[in-house]
């Protein structure tokens, strides 16, 4: 398998200069360091320049959080928290998923921009005489502090740093390079592993606080068996679906990855649907299902991804460097 034509690189940057956030008051500053008798610069005070707790403040600062969820759940971790290593196999997901969530943001900071100017006049209500209404850009500069970029490359390759230097430059440069392309893959093996964990571990928990117990008539004759709490279908869909996207993201072709997408079907084979409407199912598949999860987990927790057979992928530093 050549990286190259299975990932590209990918990076989504978010700028939200226009909510201004904090800012240093040095009035405020130093009347705390005059009353308490504080050294110069020592101690700082500051103030939100707009109120944090404002409807469409909140609303754009949800809608980033998405965009940076859409970005983790469907890359891999390559490098610096700048680059992710996007695969082939889930990059139309990606691209439909990244675009509902950035026109969300686009919405969200829209509705803030509208509002900015009754919020700049609420924080000259709310910070009185700590207000300066020259760290207020106007309304028609206020958008331009804002900014989303997505930026994609394809897996460079060897010819691209070889071309012009020594044959033995030239193999000690590919060796470096070698060993960091297995180092990354090795960390996108590890988020692989981390996910599973996290799907597991929620399955686990829910079905360890929720059992059953019988239902009673009004003279107290057990007429059946309810289950505690709530068993929701994101239980077993959070699983599938987590297996199906380590599946794709499974570039190296990991026998052990191949293994965890197998375990995680186990457990998807399971319906809370099912579960909830027979509570007598659920209380004789529970035991299993506890049981099938935590061993899932230990094997997760004690996996060694260092042992992961990556030398295939980086064999041929020149099909994808």
């Amino acid at each position: 398998m050549q990286l190259a034509k299975s990932a590209m690189l990918v990076s989504v940057t978010i700028i939200n200069g226009g909510l201004l956030g904090e800012r240093r008051d040095s009035k405020a500053s130093e009347l705390v360091e005059n009353s308490f008798n504080v050294q110069h610069r020592r101690t700082k005070a500051s103030k939100y320049l707009i109120d944090r707790k404002h409807k469409s403040v909140k609303r754009v600062i949800a809608a980033s959080q998405r965009v940076r969820e859409v970005t983790y759940r469907f890359t891999l971790p390559w490098g610096d928290d700048k680059l992710r290593l996007l695969p082939v196999k889930t990059a139309g997901e990606f691209r439909y998923a990244i675009t509902n969530a950035t026109t969300e943001l686009e919405d969200a900071r829209s509705e803030y921009i509208h509002n900015y100017p009754a919020l700049v006049a609420q924080s000259e209500q709310d910070l009185a005489e700590l207000f300066d209404a020259t760290q207020y850009p106007g309304k028609d500069e206020i958008g331009a502090l804002f900014k989303t970029k997505i930026n994609y490359w394809p897996m460079p390759e060897s010819g691209h740093f070889m071309a012009d230097i020594s044959e033995g430059a030239a193999k000690e440069a590919k060796q470096a390079i070698e060993a960091e392309i297995e180092e990354r893959l090795i960390e996108a093996t590890y988020d692989m592993v981390r996910r599973a964990k996290d799907v597991v571990t929620s399955f686990l928990d829910k079905l360890e606080s929720t059992d059953t117990e019988p239902k009673t008539n009004d003279w107290g004759g057990v007429t059946g068996h309810k289950i505690q709490g709530v068993l929701r279908d994101s239980l077993i869909d959070n699983i599938t679906d987590t297996a199906n996207l380590i599946e794709k993201m499974n570039l190296t072709e990991s026998s052990q990855i191949k293994k965890v997408v197998k375990d995680l079907r186990r457990l998807s084979g399971y319906s809370a649907d099912i579960w909830r409407r027979y509570p007598m199912r659920y209380q004789i598949d529970r035991p299993g299902a506890i049981t099938a999860a935590q061993e899932i987990l230990t094997n997760l927790q004690m996996l060694d991804m260092r042992d992961q057979e990556i030398e295939t992928m980086v064999a041929d530093g020149g099909e994808y460097m």
